[in-house]
């Protein structure tokens, strides 16, 4: 049971109960991650049925959210977009680490997305976690800057264009906030 180490202690009866409707999944291992002193190990990826993981996001209360985390990690870029446009619309400090990891790959219209709201979005919670995890957010910078050179050059000849690092840009001034 990886994923029960995804989330804060408080929600591992949630994440047990919620695994059985999700069913398998063969994930490559985690990263960590901190999160108001514990460490969460985030998966990688996820390889849950879609069509029963989208059933799962649906339920209500937190079981929902957790199956929306999830799906954030998903395999398909298409069921990643869909969980995370639905997480924006939560306000749990646990889904941060959801959120914050996806400015770091290669969809574009995902990061876009996370460009939209990140100022507005949770806030105070994402200065906190950006702060207590500074190598992982140079880790994501470097990540968003090496798929630009990759994928994006063309589209975005100048780097300070190039959406991603208008992204970091917004997650780095976060990280600067100093929290009362």
């Amino acid at each position: 049971m990886a994923e029960a180490d995804a989330f804060p202690a408080a929600l591992a009866g949630t994440v047990a109960q919620l695994l059985p409707a999700l069913g398998s999944n063969h994930a490559p291992p985690p990263f960590a991650v901190r999160q108001d002193g514990q460490v969460l190990q985030i998966p990688t990826r996820t390889y849950y049925d879609s069509e029963r993981l989208l059933a799962c996001t649906r339920l209500a209360g937190d079981a929902g959210v957790i199956a929306l985390c999830l799906g954030a990690r998903h395999h398909d870029g298409h069921v990643r977009e869909a969980c995370l446009r639905q997480l924006l619309l939560q306000e749990r400090a646990w889904t941060v680490p959801f959120v914050v990891h996806l400015c770091g790959e290669y969809v574009l219209e995902i990061i876009e997305v996370i460009g939209a709201v990140l100022p507005a979005w949770n806030a105070a919670t994402l200065a906190r976690y950006l702060g207590e995890n500074p190598a992982y957010v140079d880790t994501l910078e470097r990540r968003t800057i090496s798929y630009w050179s990759c994928y994006y050059r063309e589209q975005y000849p100048v780097w300070g264009d190039y959406p991603g690092r208008r992204t970091m840009a917004a997650l780095r001034a976060l990280q600067q906030l100093t929290l009362r």
